[in-house]
C-alpha cells in the first residue's frame, strides 16, 4: 500500500496558506522528492479568497473587509470568492497526475475527489451528496465547493467545509453575483448553503472532522497516511514565496478597470459559470489592446487563460477573428473548462464589441459601456425605429402614490417623471414596469402589438441575470444602465424582482437622452 502524507498544521494566514498552496504544487509538478499530500488548512485571521480569475474589486466589499480585520487575497485555483473564517476547515490533495492516470483535471476527476467527503459526512450523519459540476450539497444546499488547478506532471484539488456559517459578515463582505441567484433557483443564501453545525445542531470539534476526512480519503484512494510536516525543501521555498503572495501586486494581480475611458466590458452566465470579458480598444484603429477574462470558472492547465489573452492581444475588433481564436484554444485542447465550452466566452466578447461600436453615432465609449442590447446591435436596434420607453417602478418616488403601479404623472419630481417626458416628446408609448413578470408580458405584448423594438433602462446585473430572459422574449432593444444602488447592491432583488423594492433609484437622464436622440436621428 501507498503512503501519503497528512499535513495539518496550525491555523495560518491568507498569504501563508496561498503560498504554500503553490510551494507544494509546484515542487511536487517539477519532480521534487516531496510525498502526495493530504493536506487540512486553517485560516487566521479570517480572510476573504478569490478565486485566480476574478478581480478583487468586483467581487470583494474591501473597505469593510479592512475596516473589519478580514483579510483579503488570491488563490491560485480559480472559481468564485469565499469567506474563509477559522471555523472552516479546508482540504487538498496534492498529487502526481499519473496517480489518477490523466494529463488533464475533468469533470470525472472532481466527482471521484468528492466521493470521500460525501462518505465522511453521510459517516457523521448527514445525506450529503455530489452536485455538478463540483460541489457538495444537503437536501439541495451547497456545504462544500471544490476547485483545482494543476502545473507540469501534478496537480492541487481542494475543497472547503462549513463548519459554521456566518451569513451576514459573508454578505458584507463579497459582492455576492447576483447571477447565480436565477441559475440555482433559490429564494436566499440561506436556502442555498447550510453547513455543519446546521445540520448536526452543534458545531463539531474540527479535529472529529479531519479525522473522519483523512479515513475516508485513505480508504477511497487505498494509501495509508503518515502525519509529517514540512521538508526543509518546502520550508525554504516558502519564506522566499512569501513576500510576493502578501503583496499588492498578487492580490490585485487581476485589474481589468484601468483605462476606464477604453473599456468596455460584457458578461454572460452559463449554467456552468460566469465569464466576464474586459476589452481595452483602440477604436480609430479598430484594434484589441488588451484583454481580461474574469470570472468564477476552473480552467486548465493553469497558463491556459493567460495564453488565450495573449492570442486575442492586437487582433481587429471582429467578432468572427476574437472568437475563431476562442474556438481554436478549444478544438486544439489547449483549454479546458470543466462544464463551459468556446460558445460561453464568445457571447460576452460579442456583447462588449456590439457595446464598442455605438461610439460611431458620438456616444463616448466610457458610456457606451453603460448600455446592453439585446436580439440585434445597436445600429439594428435603432433601425428599427424603437417605438417603446420601458422605465422601471423603483426610480419613482419611494412616497410616490403611483409608485407600485404602471401610471405616472410626469411631474418632474423624479427621473420617471422626467424619462416619462422624454419619451411623450418622441411620441414613444411609456411603460413603467412594475416586476419581472410584468416586464416579460409587456414584451410579449409589444410584439404582438407589432412594436418593433424597445429603449429601457435597467441595472446591468438585472440584464446579466436575465440576458437569455430578454433573448427569448424576441424583441430588439436597447438598455440603459441605471447608474446608482440598486436592489442588487443592497441585496434586496427578490423585493425587486416581485415589485415591492422599497428604497429609491436614479435614471441615467444624460445617457437616455444620448440613446433617444441617436434613435431619432
Amino acid at each position: 500500500m501507498r503512503t501519503w502524507r497528512l499535513l495539518d498544521l496550525p491555523p495560518l494566514t491568507a498569504a501563508e496558506n496561498m503560498a504554500l498552496d503553490e510551494v507544494l504544487l509546484e515542487l511536487k509538478g517539477e519532480g521534487a522528492d516531496v510525498p502526495n499530500t493530504l493536506r487540512f488548512l486553517q485560516f487566521s485571521p479570517r480572510a476573504v479568497l478569490v478565486g485566480f480569475h476574478q478581480s478583487v474589486a468586483e467581487e470583494v466589499r474591501v473597505s469593510y473587509c479592512r475596516d473589519n480585520g478580514i483579510d483579503i487575497n488570491r488563490r491560485i485555483t480559480g472559481g468564485g470568492g469565499l469567506l474563509f473564517d477559522e471555523s472552516q476547515i479546508g482540504w487538498e490533495i496534492i498529487c502526481d497526475k499519473a496517480f489518477f492516470d490523466l494529463v488533464v483535471p475533468t469533470d470525472r476527476l472532481f466527482r471521484e475527489l468528492c466521493r470521500p467527503v460525501v462518505a465522511a459526512l453521510r459517516a457523521m450523519g448527514i445525506d450529503a451528496r455530489f452536485r455538478p459540476r463540483n460541489d457538495i450539497e444537503v437536501a439541495g444546499r451547497k456545504l462544500s465547493g471544490t476547485g483545482g488547478t494543476d502545473h507540469e506532471g501534478a496537480f492541487l484539488f481542494q475543497g472547503t467545509l462549513l463548519t459554521d456559517f456566518d451569513v451576514e459578515t459573508m454578505l458584507k463582505s463579497l459582492r455576492i453575483p447576483v447571477e447565480k441567484l436565477k441559475a440555482k433557483e433559490i429564494d436566499s443564501v440561506k436556502k442555498r448553503v447550510t453547513c455543519l453545525a446546521w445540520e448536526l445542531g452543534r458545531a463539531p470539534e474540527p479535529a472529529a472532522v479531519k479525522a473522519a476526512l483523512a479515513r475516508a480519503f485513505a480508504r477511497h484512494l487505498g494509501v495509508r497516511l503518515e502525519p509529517a510536516g514540512l521538508t526543509p525543501q518546502e520550508k525554504r521555498l516558502l519564506a522566499e514565496r512569501l513576500p510576493s503572495f502578501r503583496s499588492k501586486e498578487w492580490i490585485d494581480l487581476v485589474n481589468p478597470k484601468y483605462e476606464k475611458t477604453e473599456v468596455v466590458q460584457a458578461a454572460y452566465k452559463s449554467p456552468n459559470g460566469l465569464a466576464r470579458f474586459t476589452l481595452a480598444v483602440n477604436l480609430p484603429r479598430k484594434v484589441l489592446k488588451n484583454v481580461f477574462i474574469t470570472g468564477d470558472f476552473l480552467s486548465f492547465p493553469s497558463r491556459a487563460l493567460f495564453d488565450l489573452e495573449a492570442a486575442l492581444r492586437g487582433l481587429p475588433l471582429n467578432a468572427d477573428v476574437l472568437c475563431g481564436v476562442i474556438h481554436r484554444f478549444f478544438d486544439e485542447g489547449r483549454i479546458a473548462i470543466p462544464g463551459m465550452e468556446a460558445e460561453d466566452l464568445c457571447k460576452p466578447v460579442r456583447q462588449a464589441l456590439e457595446k464598442a461600436a455605438i461610439a460611431r453615432h458620438g456616444i463616448p465609449l466610457e458610456y457606451c459601456n453603460q448600455i446592453s442590447l439585446t436580439n440585434g446591435s445597436f445600429d439594428e436596434v435603432i433601425a428599427r425605429k424603437p417605438s417603446a420607453l420601458l422605465l422601471p417602478y423603483c426610480s419613482k418616488l419611494k412616497d410616490c402614490d403611483l409608485r407600485f403601479t404602471k401610471d405616472c404623472r410626469a411631474c418632474g419630481e423624479c427621473t420617471v417623471g422626467q424619462a416619462w417626458a422624454m419619451g411623450r416628446e418622441r411620441n414613444m408609448r411609456n411603460v413603467c414596469v412594475t416586476s419581472f413578470e410584468d416586464l416579460m408580458a409587456e414584451l410579449a405584448g409589444l410584439r404582438q402589438a407589432g412594436a418593433r423594438a424597445f429603449i429601457g433602462c435597467c441595472c446591468q446585473p438585472f440584464f446579466t441575470k436575465h440576458v437569455d430572459d430578454f433573448a427569448r422574449a424576441g424583441l430588439p432593444g436597447i438598455l440603459v444602465n441605471i447608474d446608482d444602488t440598486t436592489c442588487y447592491d443592497l441585496s434586496q432583488e427578490d423585493e425587486a424582482h416581485q415589485g415591492t423594492f422599497a428604497s429609491q433609484t436614479h435614471l441615467n437622464l444624460g445617457l437616455l437622452a444620448a440613446v433617444l436622440d441617436a434613435a431619432r436621428a
